[in-house]
């Protein structure tokens, strides 16, 4: 054995004997972490016994995260509550039945250390404060106890709104419930326009849908071949020498001529036709613009509103809505259903057409789950049902009432019936 082989054996030893009693250099530039910890960014040590001496005299081998004398602080730091070696360090939060999976606590050092928020502040001598509050208790006067706060003074029974209960027995000393009288009856000029205005707000509200596109009648394209001369020209004179050929016929220069006069009588028709079905579509496509333009155009919308604001008028002079609850029937919820009412129209027990059916709008009005509607459009929707219940119950309530009080009510139902009439023309003539 040479001498570096003994040196190398010697420092060997010596390095063993260092981990051993934990006295090896872990500052040094040639100190290897994969010797002590599995992986040195965590800094977990492996199963190597590290000795040490206790206060006590006791030799102790700590064999790591294996020991069980191992502690975490509070810096999550796994330590040898014997030995004082730090053994890892707890990377992660543990699992708990409450754990979303973050991080609740901080890893900068400066969020849990100083001086906390709000600076620091004396605790109360709770022994201190137990004396006094004996003291307090054995020198206190009856002169000094405040008096009992007299009982508030019972309230007067609620008066119970709705149905009874089934156990219940109604009260035959009760008053009648007061009928509220209608203030639907501020019909100023002022008034009327705001109502106007309303109607026009609902109205922009729910044209949102786009018309159908309406295809015309599917047809086989045309040859283009059969609108040029020479071709139809030349087709036919192939086909006059081939029947010659075949002796069907003989050839004659008078026939030759009568081919080409009626080739181009042909190619004279197809152009004629191709003419009138270019046309066609153009008037089917500007009909078509003129159909979805007639719900946009601002005459029809005013026309609208007027014809809703009359209705509005005629239904709260009836009894349904004189003698019915504040806030049971709104505007904008009637609106709605005299838009929806469109669909199949609306007449009076006399056939009195009040609301016309117009297509041509109605088919611009969404449709349920319709994908084009928007969230105010939905809203107006399902209370349009409420509009026109609202709309049935003053009509029927009109056969309720004597022929005076009606009388104010039948004026503005045929006004309606008027301006539904104009408005049905209007539409027509735009479209």
């Amino acid at each position: 054995m040479d001498v570096d082989e003994l040196f190398a054996q010697a420092d060997a030893a010596r390095r063993e004997m260092q981990l051993e009693s934990g006295d090896v250099d872990l500052e040094g530039d040639e100190w290897d972490a994969s010797v002590v910890f599995v992986n040195a960014p965590c800094a977990t040590r492996t199963t190597c016994a590290t000795y040490s001496v206790g206060p006590d005299g006791d030799i102790h081998a700590c064999p790591g995260m294996q020991c069980r004398h191992v502690v975490l602080n509070g810096d999550n730091h796994y330590v040898c509550s014997i030995s004082g070696q730090v053994l890892g360090v707890k990377s992660a939060c543990e699992s708990y039945p409450g754990s979303t999976g973050r991080s609740i606590k901080s890893a900068n050092p400066d969020d849990t250390a100083g001086m906390p928020v709000g600076g620091w502040v004396k605790r109360r001598d709770m022994y201190a404060a137990s004396v006094q509050a004996f003291r307090n208790a054995r020198d206190i006067s009856d002169a000094e106890i405040a008096p009992a706060p007299a009982a508030p003074l019972a309230a007067p029974p609620v008066v119970k709104r709705g149905a009874l209960c089934v156990d219940e027995a109604p009260d035959a000393n009760a008053p009648p419930k007061r009928t509220r009288n209608s203030r639907k009856d501020n019909w100023t000029r002022d008034a009327i326009n705001k109502l106007a205005a309303e109607a026009l707000t609902v109205i922009d509200k729910l044209f949102i849908a786009q018309r159908k596109p309406q295809e015309m009648q599917l047809q086989p394209p045309p040859d283009p071949r059969l609108q040029n001369l020479e071709f139809v020209k030349r087709t036919a004179i192939r086909k006059y020498l081939k029947r010659c050929e075949r002796g069907e016929s003989e050839l004659n220069l008078d026939v030759l001529s009568n081919v080409i006069i009626h080739a181009n009588e042909f190619v004279r028709e197809q152009r004629a036709a191709a003419a009138r079905r270019l046309d066609e579509a153009t008037q089917h496509v500007t009909k078509k613009r003129q159909r979805s333009d007639a719900g946009f155009s601002g005459q029809i919308r005013n026309q609208l509103s007027q014809l809703i604001v009359s209705l509005w008028r005629a239904s709260c002079m009836t009894k349904h809505f004189m003698t019915s609850k504040k806030g049971n029937d709104s505007f904008r919820p009637f609106a709605a259903g005299i838009l929806y009412s469109l669909k199949r129209g609306l007449y009076l027990p006399d056939g009195t057409c009040v609301v016309p059916v117009l297509e041509e709008l109605a088919e611009h009005l969404p449709a349920l789950r319709s994908a084009s509607s928007t969230p105010a459009a939905r809203q107006l929707q399902s209370s349009s049902h409420r509009g026109i219940c609202s709309m049935q119950r003053a009509l029927t309530s009109l056969s309720e009432m004597n022929a005076d009080d009606a009388q104010p009510a039948r004026t503005l139902l045929l006004d309606a019936s008027r301006q539904g009439a104009f408005l049905r023309a209007l539409v027509s003539r735009n479209s």
